[in-house]
């Protein structure tokens, strides 16, 4: 061979290389991508106003409530119909008419209070603020005047990492003139992530940070520099003398709602594998790796049936998460989630195999304590049957059972077909997990 062909040859084989890492990159920008300004994240936040009105005995009438800040969740490019707000937000309007026979609440959701836009909302979960401090609402209809936001799991949150929250603080609105309360007033303050706590005036743990947040930002987004949802604002350290706010806030970790949302099978979208890559990947690169792949071809007399043997064998999976039922495993890893209990938001992923739980380390995936109450050597099984695509749990000869979410015991070695977003539990509903497509 002389010196121009193999010149030839190390100039394709270069463009080739080149127009494949192009192409891998471009599809990685299209899949993984979708990050936003996290000022942008304001087109999923809504008002949410609740009121509570008292009728008493003298024929007198009073209302009472306020408002707060709320953001919706769902799948990408679909219809939203649930909002994420903090539940001592709705309290007045939900808790007090199931405490008093004489009061009747109503929660609203408003796109823009100037248009008089809103919407009446069902409050579908409630937790007060002693404890999760988390409501979610359904609206009445699913609407395109919103858009999902997109989650991001607690635990890749580092310490001093740069935060925004989004919503309407009062303060705010009230120095503002004529407040239209829609997507241009939302107001955005940016801080930093100071720490992580267990709080103890309720049970959940809380993010704790320096951005700055006052009433009526209560249940609104606080999100990282990608826009991904990370904690839902709730709280702020007051002087007990002055009143005065000091600067140390708390939200809500994310995490502490994807329980409860894994339980109530309402569907939501959660960063995945591939979140870090921007969306100018897809047009810088994919242009880029098509030419240098076209200029190899070219050089080096590739057939189409070679190229087409070769892309064939290429399969780049997006993780796009949904608690819904799927149409199958293509685009979505089948994952056994932990929904209370030690294993309580973690997940394993089934496309890997069989997982066996209990309490035997030499035969278990998923191992308790040897002194966790209930819990056999080996209790029970979970596979994913990519063919019939469905999941299978079976009781190994549990002492003290395994149950579906719904109650039914399950005959020991007896395999039972689960659907994405089903539950079981080991014994009680101490050790519960779920069957989930992301």
């Amino acid at each position: 061979m002389d010196k121009k062909s193999t010149r030839k040859q190390i100039a394709a084989i270069v463009l080739l290389v080149v127009g494949l890492a192009g192409v891998v990159f471009g599809v990685f920008g299209i899949v993984g991508g979708g990050s936003i300004e996290p000022y942008e994240a304001r087109q999923g936040v809504v008002l949410v106003y609740a009121t509570a009105t008292v009728y008493n005995e003298d024929g007198s009438v009073e209302q009472m409530g306020g408002s707060g800040t709320g953001w919706a969740i769902g799948k990408p490019g679909e219809p939203v119909q649930y909002i994420v707000t903090n539940g001592h937000v709705v309290e007045a309007a939900y808790a007090y008419p199931r405490m008093y026979n004489n009061v009747a609440g109503v929660v609203q959701v408003y796109y823009s209070a100037a248009e008089n836009d809103f919407v009446q909302a069902e409050v579908v979960y409630y937790s007060p603020q002693t404890e999760k401090d988390i409501a979610i609402l359904k609206l009445p209809t699913p609407t395109n005047k919103r858009v999902p936001l997109t989650l991001r799991e607690s635990d890749s949150v580092k310490m001093s990492e740069t935060a925004y929250a989004l919503g309407y603080p009062g303060d705010s609105s009230a120095r503002q003139s004529l407040p239209a309360y829609d997507l241009d007033d939302v107001t955005i303050t940016k801080g930093i992530i100071s720490n992580r706590v267990t709080t103890n005036w309720a049970t959940y743990e809380a993010f704790q940070i320096d951005v700055s947040i006052a009433a009526g930002n209560s249940g609104g987004p606080l999100v990282d520099e990608d826009g991904r949802v990370i904690g839902i604002n709730a709280s702020g350290a007051t002087d007990p003398e002055t009143g005065l706010l000091l600067g140390m806030n708390y939200s809500i970790i994310i995490n502490e709602l994807t329980k409860i949302l894994d339980q109530e099978r309402i569907a939501y979208t959660m960063a995945g594998a591939l979140s870090w890559v921007p969306n100018w990947f897809a047009y810088v690169f994919l242009p880029v790796g098509i030419l240098a792949l076209a200029g190899g071809i070219l050089l080096q007399g590739i057939s189409v049936q070679k190229i087409r043997k070769a892309l064939s064998a290429v399969r780049i999976t997006g993780r796009r998460k949904s608690a819904g039922k799927g149409r199958g495993p293509v685009g979505k890893y089948a994952v056994l989630r932990g929904v209370t209990g030690k294993y309580a938001g973690q997940r394993f992923d089934l496309l890997k195999g069989k997982i066996v739980i209990g309490r035997d380390p030499s035969g278990c995936n998923i191992v308790f304590d040897k002194n966790t109450p209930g819990i056999s050597g080996q209790h029970c099984q979970v596979v994913y049957d990519i063919n019939e695509d469905c999941f299978l749990i079976t009781d190994l000869g549990s002492s003290y059972g395994t149950f579906l979410g719904n109650g039914k015991k399950l005959t020991a070695n007896v395999s039972e077909k689960l659907s994405a977003g089903d539950s079981f539990y080991l014994c009680d509903n101490t050790n519960r997990f779920v069957v989930t497509k992301e």
